[in-house]
Protein backbone atom coordinates (compact mmCIF):
# COMPACT_ATOMS: atom_id res chain seq x y z
CA UNK A 1 0.00 0.00 0.00
CA UNK A 2 1.31 3.43 -0.94
CA UNK A 3 2.14 5.96 1.79
CA UNK A 4 -0.04 8.99 2.44
CA UNK A 5 1.19 12.27 0.97
CA UNK A 6 2.71 14.83 3.34
CA UNK A 7 3.01 18.59 3.58
CA UNK A 8 -0.26 19.23 1.76
CA UNK A 9 -1.09 22.40 3.69
CA UNK A 10 -3.50 23.75 1.08
CA UNK A 11 -5.80 20.82 1.92
CA UNK A 12 -5.95 21.80 5.59
CA UNK A 13 -9.27 23.67 5.50
CA UNK A 14 -11.29 21.01 3.71
CA UNK A 15 -9.76 18.25 5.84
CA UNK A 16 -10.82 20.21 8.91
CA UNK A 17 -14.37 20.10 7.62
CA UNK A 18 -14.07 16.37 7.05
CA UNK A 19 -12.86 15.74 10.59
CA UNK A 20 -16.26 17.04 11.72
CA UNK A 21 -18.28 15.26 9.02
CA UNK A 22 -16.66 11.89 9.75
CA UNK A 23 -18.35 11.94 13.14
CA UNK A 24 -21.73 12.03 11.40
CA UNK A 25 -21.19 9.00 9.18
CA UNK A 26 -23.25 5.92 10.03
CA UNK A 27 -21.33 2.93 11.34
CA UNK A 28 -21.50 -0.73 10.34
CA UNK A 29 -23.14 -1.56 13.69
CA UNK A 30 -25.78 1.11 13.02
CA UNK A 31 -26.68 -0.52 9.71
CA UNK A 32 -26.74 -4.01 11.24
CA UNK A 33 -29.13 -2.76 13.93
CA UNK A 34 -31.23 -1.01 11.30
CA UNK A 35 -31.38 -4.26 9.33
CA UNK A 36 -32.80 -6.04 12.39
CA UNK A 37 -35.84 -3.75 12.54
CA UNK A 38 -38.74 -5.52 10.90
CA UNK A 39 -41.29 -2.78 10.17
CA UNK A 40 -40.43 -0.35 7.33
CA UNK A 41 -42.06 2.55 9.19
CA UNK A 42 -39.80 1.91 12.20
CA UNK A 43 -36.72 1.91 9.94
CA UNK A 44 -37.74 5.24 8.41
CA UNK A 45 -38.47 6.68 11.87
CA UNK A 46 -34.99 5.61 13.04
CA UNK A 47 -33.43 7.47 10.11
CA UNK A 48 -34.95 10.69 11.39
CA UNK A 49 -32.32 10.55 14.15
CA UNK A 50 -29.47 10.72 11.62
CA UNK A 51 -28.05 13.51 9.42
CA UNK A 52 -30.39 12.27 6.70
CA UNK A 53 -33.24 14.06 8.46
CA UNK A 54 -32.11 17.39 7.00
CA UNK A 55 -32.99 16.10 3.54
CA UNK A 56 -36.25 14.35 4.32
CA UNK A 57 -39.46 15.67 2.82
CA UNK A 58 -43.01 15.28 4.18
CA UNK A 59 -44.93 12.37 2.74
CA UNK A 60 -41.90 10.37 1.54
CA UNK A 61 -43.16 6.80 1.31
CA UNK A 62 -42.05 5.17 -1.93
CA UNK A 63 -38.65 3.81 -2.90
CA UNK A 64 -38.34 6.59 -5.49
CA UNK A 65 -38.89 9.20 -2.77
CA UNK A 66 -36.20 7.75 -0.56
CA UNK A 67 -33.74 7.15 -3.37
CA UNK A 68 -33.99 10.84 -4.27
CA UNK A 69 -33.54 11.87 -0.64
CA UNK A 70 -30.37 9.78 -0.34
CA UNK A 71 -28.98 11.06 -3.64
CA UNK A 72 -29.60 14.66 -2.55
CA UNK A 73 -27.97 13.95 0.82
CA UNK A 74 -24.77 12.60 -0.73
CA UNK A 75 -24.59 15.16 -3.53
CA UNK A 76 -25.01 18.11 -1.18
CA UNK A 77 -22.19 17.04 1.12
CA UNK A 78 -19.73 16.22 -1.64
CA UNK A 79 -20.55 19.39 -3.57
CA UNK A 80 -19.94 21.51 -0.46
CA UNK A 81 -16.55 19.86 -0.04
CA UNK A 82 -15.76 20.62 -3.66
CA UNK A 83 -16.05 24.34 -2.94
CA UNK A 84 -13.28 24.04 -0.34
CA UNK A 85 -11.01 21.68 -2.30
CA UNK A 86 -7.84 23.13 -3.87
CA UNK A 87 -8.20 20.48 -6.61
CA UNK A 88 -11.84 19.66 -7.42
CA UNK A 89 -10.98 16.47 -9.31
CA UNK A 90 -11.21 14.40 -6.12
CA UNK A 91 -14.84 15.38 -5.52
CA UNK A 92 -15.72 15.36 -9.23
CA UNK A 93 -14.82 11.66 -9.27
CA UNK A 94 -17.58 10.93 -6.77
CA UNK A 95 -20.16 13.02 -8.63
CA UNK A 96 -19.18 11.55 -11.99
CA UNK A 97 -21.82 8.81 -12.08
CA UNK A 98 -24.52 11.51 -11.87
CA UNK A 99 -22.85 13.42 -14.71
CA UNK A 100 -23.00 10.33 -16.91
CA UNK A 101 -26.68 9.71 -16.13
CA UNK A 102 -27.33 13.28 -17.28
CA UNK A 103 -25.16 12.75 -20.36
CA UNK A 104 -27.04 9.61 -21.38
CA UNK A 105 -30.34 11.40 -20.94
CA UNK A 106 -29.08 14.27 -23.11
CA UNK A 107 -28.10 11.81 -25.83
CA UNK A 108 -31.64 10.42 -25.66
CA UNK A 109 -33.17 13.90 -25.81
CA UNK A 110 -34.21 13.99 -22.14
CA UNK A 111 -33.67 16.56 -19.40
CA UNK A 112 -31.01 16.06 -16.69
CA UNK A 113 -31.99 14.00 -13.66
CA UNK A 114 -29.23 15.19 -11.30
CA UNK A 115 -27.65 18.58 -10.53
CA UNK A 116 -25.12 19.42 -13.24
CA UNK A 117 -21.42 19.32 -12.36
CA UNK A 118 -18.68 18.56 -14.90
CA UNK A 119 -21.16 18.42 -17.77
CA UNK A 120 -22.68 21.88 -17.55
CA UNK A 121 -25.85 23.07 -19.25
CA UNK A 122 -23.84 24.25 -22.25
CA UNK A 123 -21.94 20.94 -22.51
CA UNK A 124 -25.17 18.96 -22.47
CA UNK A 125 -26.72 21.32 -25.03
CA UNK A 126 -23.85 20.50 -27.38
CA UNK A 127 -25.06 16.91 -27.43
CA UNK A 128 -28.33 18.00 -29.04
CA UNK A 129 -26.36 19.63 -31.85
CA UNK A 130 -24.05 16.59 -32.16
CA UNK A 131 -21.02 18.79 -31.52
CA UNK A 132 -19.24 17.80 -28.27
CA UNK A 133 -16.06 19.64 -29.28
CA UNK A 134 -15.50 21.07 -25.80
CA UNK A 135 -15.85 17.77 -23.93
CA UNK A 136 -12.69 16.48 -22.22
CA UNK A 137 -10.22 15.02 -24.70
CA UNK A 138 -10.13 11.71 -22.86
CA UNK A 139 -13.76 11.00 -23.81
CA UNK A 140 -14.42 13.31 -26.78
CA UNK A 141 -13.90 10.81 -29.64
CA UNK A 142 -16.22 8.25 -28.04
CA UNK A 143 -18.93 10.80 -27.24
CA UNK A 144 -18.70 12.25 -30.75
CA UNK A 145 -19.37 8.81 -32.21
CA UNK A 146 -22.62 8.25 -30.31
CA UNK A 147 -24.15 11.75 -30.16
CA UNK A 148 -24.85 11.55 -33.89
CA UNK A 149 -28.32 9.96 -34.32
CA UNK A 150 -27.00 8.05 -37.35
CA UNK A 151 -23.92 6.81 -35.45
CA UNK A 152 -22.91 3.25 -34.65
CA UNK A 153 -25.46 3.00 -31.82
CA UNK A 154 -28.30 3.23 -34.36
CA UNK A 155 -27.54 -0.41 -35.23
CA UNK A 156 -27.65 -1.56 -31.62
CA UNK A 157 -28.77 0.67 -28.70
CA UNK A 158 -26.57 -1.38 -26.35
CA UNK A 159 -23.54 0.29 -27.94
CA UNK A 160 -24.50 3.60 -26.30
CA UNK A 161 -24.35 1.99 -22.85
CA UNK A 162 -21.02 0.31 -23.59
CA UNK A 163 -19.44 3.52 -24.91
CA UNK A 164 -20.68 5.49 -21.91
CA UNK A 165 -19.40 2.83 -19.49
CA UNK A 166 -15.99 2.99 -21.11
CA UNK A 167 -16.00 6.79 -21.14
CA UNK A 168 -16.99 6.93 -17.48
CA UNK A 169 -14.22 4.57 -16.40
CA UNK A 170 -11.62 6.34 -18.56
CA UNK A 171 -12.75 9.74 -17.26
CA UNK A 172 -12.60 8.45 -13.66
CA UNK A 173 -8.98 7.36 -14.01
CA UNK A 174 -8.07 10.60 -15.76
CA UNK A 175 -9.45 12.75 -12.93
CA UNK A 176 -7.55 10.74 -10.31
CA UNK A 177 -4.32 10.95 -12.34
CA UNK A 178 -4.50 14.76 -12.21
CA UNK A 179 -4.07 14.63 -8.42
CA UNK A 180 -0.64 12.99 -8.65
CA UNK A 181 -1.41 10.88 -5.58
CA UNK A 182 -0.02 7.29 -5.64
CA UNK A 183 -2.41 5.88 -3.03
CA UNK A 184 -5.50 7.22 -4.79
CA UNK A 185 -4.15 6.03 -8.14
CA UNK A 186 -3.73 2.47 -6.85
CA UNK A 187 -7.13 2.59 -5.14
CA UNK A 188 -8.88 3.87 -8.28
CA UNK A 189 -7.29 1.16 -10.42
CA UNK A 190 -8.58 -1.48 -8.01
CA UNK A 191 -12.04 0.04 -8.27
CA UNK A 192 -11.99 0.26 -12.06
CA UNK A 193 -10.70 -3.30 -12.35
CA UNK A 194 -13.58 -4.59 -10.22
CA UNK A 195 -16.13 -2.55 -12.21
CA UNK A 196 -14.75 -3.80 -15.53
CA UNK A 197 -15.08 -7.38 -14.35
CA UNK A 198 -18.70 -6.79 -13.31
CA UNK A 199 -19.56 -5.16 -16.67
CA UNK A 200 -18.11 -8.08 -18.64
CA UNK A 201 -19.46 -10.70 -16.24
CA UNK A 202 -23.01 -9.38 -16.55
CA UNK A 203 -22.62 -9.17 -20.32
CA UNK A 204 -21.46 -12.79 -20.56
CA UNK A 205 -24.33 -13.99 -18.35
CA UNK A 206 -26.77 -12.06 -20.58
CA UNK A 207 -25.41 -13.81 -23.67
CA UNK A 208 -23.88 -10.72 -25.30
CA UNK A 209 -20.94 -10.91 -27.67
CA UNK A 210 -17.96 -9.74 -25.62
CA UNK A 211 -16.05 -8.71 -28.74
CA UNK A 212 -18.52 -5.84 -29.03
CA UNK A 213 -17.57 -4.78 -25.50
CA UNK A 214 -13.89 -4.94 -26.34
CA UNK A 215 -14.49 -2.74 -29.38
CA UNK A 216 -16.56 -0.02 -27.70
CA UNK A 217 -15.41 -0.14 -24.06
CA UNK A 218 -11.71 0.45 -24.71
CA UNK A 219 -9.26 2.10 -24.43
CA UNK A 220 -8.98 2.02 -20.65
CA UNK A 221 -5.32 1.98 -19.68
CA UNK A 222 -3.84 0.00 -17.98
CA UNK A 223 -6.55 -2.63 -18.57
CA UNK A 224 -6.65 -2.92 -22.37
CA UNK A 225 -4.78 -6.24 -22.47
CA UNK A 226 -6.81 -7.74 -19.60
CA UNK A 227 -10.13 -6.75 -21.17
CA UNK A 228 -8.97 -8.19 -24.49
CA UNK A 229 -8.12 -11.49 -22.81
CA UNK A 230 -11.40 -11.72 -20.91
CA UNK A 231 -13.40 -10.88 -24.03
CA UNK A 232 -11.71 -13.72 -25.89
CA UNK A 233 -12.71 -16.30 -23.24
CA UNK A 234 -16.31 -17.48 -23.31
CA UNK A 235 -15.86 -20.08 -20.57
CA UNK A 236 -16.38 -18.17 -17.33
CA UNK A 237 -14.28 -20.45 -15.14
CA UNK A 238 -11.29 -19.81 -17.35
CA UNK A 239 -11.33 -16.15 -16.29
CA UNK A 240 -9.75 -17.23 -13.01
CA UNK A 241 -6.37 -17.64 -14.69
CA UNK A 242 -6.49 -14.09 -16.08
CA UNK A 243 -7.87 -11.80 -13.34
CA UNK A 244 -4.87 -10.65 -11.27
CA UNK A 245 -4.11 -10.21 -7.58
CA UNK A 246 -6.52 -10.01 -4.69
CA UNK A 247 -9.40 -9.10 -7.01
CA UNK A 248 -8.79 -12.40 -8.79
CA UNK A 249 -8.83 -14.21 -5.43
CA UNK A 250 -12.19 -12.62 -4.58
CA UNK A 251 -13.57 -13.50 -8.02
CA UNK A 252 -12.60 -17.17 -7.66
CA UNK A 253 -14.18 -17.32 -4.20
CA UNK A 254 -17.43 -15.83 -5.48
CA UNK A 255 -17.59 -18.17 -8.46
CA UNK A 256 -18.24 -21.06 -6.06
CA UNK A 257 -21.46 -19.45 -4.84
CA UNK A 258 -24.91 -19.91 -6.35
CA UNK A 259 -25.29 -18.09 -9.66
CA UNK A 260 -27.63 -15.44 -8.23
CA UNK A 261 -25.17 -14.64 -5.45
CA UNK A 262 -21.94 -14.49 -7.45
CA UNK A 263 -21.95 -10.91 -8.74
CA UNK A 264 -23.61 -9.26 -5.70
CA UNK A 265 -21.10 -10.94 -3.36
CA UNK A 266 -18.19 -9.97 -5.63
CA UNK A 267 -19.36 -6.35 -5.57
CA UNK A 268 -19.72 -6.46 -1.79
CA UNK A 269 -16.30 -8.01 -1.20
CA UNK A 270 -14.49 -5.65 -3.56
CA UNK A 271 -16.28 -2.70 -1.93
CA UNK A 272 -15.03 -3.91 1.46
CA UNK A 273 -11.53 -4.27 0.00
CA UNK A 274 -11.62 -0.68 -1.24
CA UNK A 275 -12.92 0.58 2.11
CA UNK A 276 -10.17 -1.16 4.06
CA UNK A 277 -7.60 0.17 1.59
CA UNK A 278 -8.38 3.80 2.40
CA UNK A 279 -9.39 3.60 6.06
CA UNK A 280 -5.96 4.64 7.28
CA UNK A 281 -6.39 7.97 5.43
CA UNK A 282 -8.35 9.09 8.50
CA UNK A 283 -4.92 9.53 10.09
CA UNK A 284 -3.98 12.14 7.51
CA UNK A 285 -4.23 15.73 8.71
CA UNK A 286 -4.06 17.35 5.27
CA UNK A 287 -4.20 15.81 1.81
CA UNK A 288 -6.44 14.63 -1.04
CA UNK A 289 -6.48 11.07 0.32
CA UNK A 290 -8.52 12.22 3.33
CA UNK A 291 -11.09 13.84 1.03
CA UNK A 292 -11.31 10.89 -1.34
CA UNK A 293 -11.62 8.41 1.51
CA UNK A 294 -14.46 10.35 3.11
CA UNK A 295 -16.29 10.64 -0.22
CA UNK A 296 -15.95 6.88 -0.68
CA UNK A 297 -17.39 6.47 2.82
CA UNK A 298 -20.38 8.54 1.72
CA UNK A 299 -20.74 6.33 -1.36
CA UNK A 300 -20.84 3.18 0.79
CA UNK A 301 -23.24 4.81 3.22
CA UNK A 302 -25.63 5.62 0.36
CA UNK A 303 -25.48 2.02 -0.86
CA UNK A 304 -26.29 0.62 2.58
CA UNK A 305 -29.16 3.06 3.05
CA UNK A 306 -30.69 2.19 -0.32
CA UNK A 307 -30.19 -1.53 0.32
CA UNK A 308 -32.02 -1.48 3.63
CA UNK A 309 -34.81 0.93 2.70
CA UNK A 310 -35.56 -0.84 -0.57
CA UNK A 311 -35.35 -4.24 1.10
CA UNK A 312 -37.66 -3.29 3.97
CA UNK A 313 -40.21 -1.65 1.66
CA UNK A 314 -40.24 -4.83 -0.43
CA UNK A 315 -40.50 -7.17 2.54
CA UNK A 316 -37.13 -8.92 2.12
CA UNK A 317 -35.86 -11.01 5.06
CA UNK A 318 -33.68 -9.18 7.56
CA UNK A 319 -31.01 -11.89 7.45
CA UNK A 320 -30.63 -11.49 3.68
CA UNK A 321 -30.31 -7.73 3.93
CA UNK A 322 -27.81 -7.83 6.80
CA UNK A 323 -25.65 -10.27 4.87
CA UNK A 324 -25.32 -7.71 2.06
CA UNK A 325 -24.43 -4.67 4.17
CA UNK A 326 -21.04 -3.33 3.15
CA UNK A 327 -18.20 -2.43 5.49
CA UNK A 328 -18.29 1.26 6.39
CA UNK A 329 -15.58 3.89 6.60
CA UNK A 330 -16.20 4.50 10.33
Amino acid sequence: MKALSKGQHRWGFVCGQISVLEGRLMSYDFFMNLGSIEKPEDVLHRLQETTLREFMVPGAETWEDWSTIIDNYVHAQIYELKKACPSPEITDVFLLSEDYVNLKRAINGKNPLFPKNIFTESRLAEIASANPSLFPEVIRPAITAICNPAGVQSENPLITDIVLDGSYLRHYLDLISQLDCPLLKDWSELRILSKLIVVLWRALKAGHNLKMFQQYLLPIEPFNHLVGELCSINELRSWGGVIPGIVGDIWRECLDLSEDEQIPKFEQMTSDLLTNYVKHAKLQTMGPERVGSFCWGMHVEAFNLKLLISGKLNGLPSAMLKDRIRQTYV
